[in-house]
């Protein structure tokens, strides 16, 4: 059902669709392929109400994590802050001067386009950008995207990203962001690749999304 929907939406609407969206050679060795590995700060966990207000990413290319090239964006909320400050620390005074969700989005696509997107359990990151681009540009954002969280092994599925990262013996930030979040889990994503056989994009578990 979801193949059927994004044929139609890309033969009625292709000029939408390729601004936003793009294809993954699956034949392609995973260390000629950029990954994007991300991360969301928001208002809460609720996925019909709460929004992103943070955005943090940093690129992948064989095998070794670009610092140089990260993507750090506040992102301004349309409602106020909840007891989500409480887990983030992020503030109303460093919002006031947050770009817009649909400037942060299109700098965002453009700083990923042509990767593979990756993430810790990242329906709800994913399903909070999603929600944006429905709302921000009418189209639907269906880019490869790799779950992190199912590259490991069932005994370590209910274990969350911290624990993983110490479990492991990779470094631990002590901060909690977007950032630095997305930075563990590219280390954690990193030690799975080699560890797990992975060779080429086709051996990945590629998310399906949600249209």
């Amino acid at each position: 059902m979801l193949s059927i929907k994004r044929w139609l939406f890309k033969k009625l609407y292709p000029q939408e669709w390729s601004a936003f969206n793009w294809e993954i050679d699956k034949e392609l060795d995973l260390k000629e392929v950029t990954f994007v590995v991300f991360d969301t700060e928001t208002t809460g966990l609720d996925l019909s109400e709460d929004e992103p207000i943070a955005l943090g990413a940093l690129k992948i290319r064989d095998f070794k994590i670009e610092l140089r090239s990260k993507f750090y964006e506040l992102i301004k909320p349309s409602k106020a802050l909840r007891s989500s400050i409480k887990v983030h620390g992020i503030t109303p005074s460093d919002l006031e001067k947050a770009r817009s969700k649909r400037e942060v989005l299109h700098d965002f696509v453009s700083y990923a386009k042509g990767s593979i997107l990756c993430g810790f359990f990242v329906y709800i990151d994913f399903t909070m950008l999603y929600k944006i681009f429905k709302e921000e540009y009418k189209v639907p954002f269906c880019p490869p995207i790799v779950d992190i969280h199912y590259l490991l092994e069932d005994s370590n599925r209910s274990s969350n990203l911290e624990a993983l990262v110490k479990r492991f013996g990779l470094p631990c930030s002590i901060h909690h962001n977007a950032l630095e979040d997305a930075y563990m889990s590219a280390l954690l994503f990193l030690k799975l690749l080699r560890e797990g056989g992975f060779r080429k994009v086709k051996d990945l578990p590629l998310y399906k999304g949600i249209f």
